[in-house]
């Protein structure tokens, strides 16, 4: 192999140093702006870095801004008068989603295909940019010049934005986040970083403002709230309301649902609800909770399934009387069907225990499975808890094994309770009475101040019929631990009950005995009557020197 490379690398790093060491300056935006229009290939992060360093970047900001707004109030409605704002937008910034977007709907509009697919590439282009710098969470928020490119990324994917709020965190101090509606299916959510937009600000601000003057997110939110933004509105609203400071927070947050933010609308409806909650009167109670229809149904009526299963839960739960519970099932259905994960674990549940509907347990199980395909937790978990119930008799799910021990890896205390359980029973899986085990002590591991963990565990272990399963000792030992650190688990008649058989299957009757006694009193103090015939047949055995064991799991 010629070895002049290695020469050349050397000689020209030897160059360098001889140089001072000097790195290339960085390319002016205007520049990289003229490349790309020429079409030359530039990065696209290359541009948006050189944007931002520009020292004109308050005054191009302020315009591109002007323009991207023209262009969204233009952009259903009158594409042959996008042309000219298009242009304007990519002569002032090169790397717009909304210039793009909208110079390819002008020229599809136009019949000029070849020319829209040179806009739709760097759309392409961009998005993938902005992929590799965030996912769209609020933790790893796309990066996004303006609001309405925020915007313009959810057109751009078919989606039709309804609802927006600016938030701020110590990592993104002006943020901004989008509620969609795609054609089916749930409304969408994507986050975005307007760093660029915060830097431009406080750059104009650095330059007018007066020596004492403060510069925050907080004050660009207010500023942009005065000036109609309903993501500012909807945020100072729902800061005040964080606040207690509710008239003040309904006035922002009716400004900004009265233009149809569905953000806006869905925090007037809590912001109601916790009216209604602490109301003083029957009269003020009703007014809130009409007040709270009415939003949740705005929200509804602009595609919010979120909206639809909290109403639904409200109905349900016989806020607006016993004769619109049955409304409740219907949104919940309604919910289900555009795949909210939350409406489909409750009305399983309304299925499987016939609540307000016929039991249906095929129906139940399917609507389990698919809140567990949709990845919610609680699904998976009410899902694995239906299976096991003996008194339905459900043939077992190969799949409710995997979803758990997925929830686990991410230290899911319960799902490595109800492995435990499915391990134990053989439901789903062989039976394994050691990796049983292995699965209970790691949810106590992982939960140990869990109380209703801890006791489930040691219940099981300690009472079960499967007397290879059975850890008597280990049992007794996390009762004690639990108990001596959880006043008020020492206080509850089920974790007492625990307590004293967990004694009592180690040999100590007597200890057993003064629990049981505690358990009963518990119980009387908390009326729980229904209890009280099991814990007294439960003294009467530890009295009588035996221990307990019955079915468990």
């Amino acid at each position: 192999m010629v070895s002049r490379p290695f020469f050349f690398v050397a000689w020209f790093c030897l160059a360098a140093l001889t140089a001072g060491c000097q790195s290339a300056p960085p390319v002016p935006y205007q520049e990289l702006a003229d490349k790309a229009a020429n079409g030359e290939h530039v990065e696209v992060a290359d541009l948006r870095d050189a944007f931002r360093r520009d020292a004109a970047l308050p005054e191009r900001m302020e315009r591109l801004m002007e323009l991207e707004q023209q262009a969204l109030q233009l952009v259903e409605d009158e594409p042959l008068k996008l042309g000219s704002i298009g242009s304007a937008i990519l002569d002032t910034y090169q790397a717009s989603i909304t210039g793009h977007y909208v110079m390819s709907r002008f020229y599809e509009y136009v019949e000029t295909p070849e020319a829209a697919a040179g806009h739709l590439e760097w759309l392409e282009r961009i998005r993938a940019d902005m992929a590799t710098l965030g996912d769209g969470s609020r933790e790893a928020p796309y990066p996004a010049m303006t609001s309405v490119d925020a915007q313009m990324y959810a057109i751009s994917l078919t989606l039709s934005p309804v609802g927006a709020i600016y938030q701020t965190s110590d990592d993104v101090p002006f943020g901004l986040m989008i509620q969609a509606r795609p054609e089916s299916g749930p409304i969408e959510s994507f986050h975005f970083d307007l760093g660029a937009v915060f830097d431009a600000m406080r750059m104009d601000f650095s330059a007018t403002a007066s020596d004492d003057a403060e510069f925050s997110p907080v004050s660009v939110i207010g500023y942009l709230a005065k000036r109609g933004d309903t993501a500012a509105q909807a945020a100072i609203g729902a800061f005040l309301a964080s606040q207690n400071r509710m008239d003040d927070a309904v006035d922002w947050l009716r400004a900004a649902s009265r233009s149809g933010n569905l953000v806006a609308s869905s925090v007037l409806a809590q912001l109601y609800w916790r009216k209604a909650s602490s109301a003083d009167s029957p009269e003020a109670r009703q007014e809130a909770l009409d007040e709270v229809l009415e939003n949740y149904l705005h929200a509804i009526a602009l595609g919010s399934t979120d909206a639809m299963y909290e109403l639904a839960v409200l109905y349900l739960n016989n806020h607006y009387g016993e004769e619109n519970r049955a409304s409740g099932v219907t949104l919940l259905t309604q919910a289900a069907e555009a795949d909210h994960s939350d409406a489909a674990v409750f009305l399983a549940h309304l299925y499987y225990t016939g609540d307000l509907v016929d039991q249906d347990l095929d129906l139940a199980r399917a609507l389990y499975v698919q809140a567990s395909e949709l990845d919610s937790g609680f699904g998976r978990r009410s899902y694995a808890r239906f299976l096991l119930d003996r008194s339905i008799d459900q043939a077992p799910d190969p799949r409710a094994i995997g979803w758990l021990e997925d929830l686990a890896e991410d230290g899911d205390a319960e799902a490595m309770l109800l492995l435990g359980n499915l391990h134990a029973r053989g439901v789903g899986t062989s039976q394994n009475f050691r990796r049983a085990v292995g699965w209970y002590k790691d949810a106590v591991k992982t939960a140990p101040e869990d109380a209703s963990i801890v006791n489930e565990v040691a219940w099981t272990l300690t009472v079960s019929h499967f007397e290879d399963l059975k850890r008597t000792l280990y049992a007794r030992d996390i009762m004690d631990t639990l108990m001596a650190v959880n006043e008020a688990a020492r206080a509850r008649p089920e974790y007492l009950d625990t307590w004293a058989a967990a004694h009592a299957a180690n040999g100590d009757f007597d200890r057993a005995i003064e629990l049981q006694q505690q358990a009963l009193a518990a119980a009387e103090a908390l009326e729980f009557d229904s209890v009280m015939e099991i814990l007294e047949a439960h003294l009467q055995s530890f009295r009588d020197g035996e221990t307990i064991t019955e079915t468990a799991p």
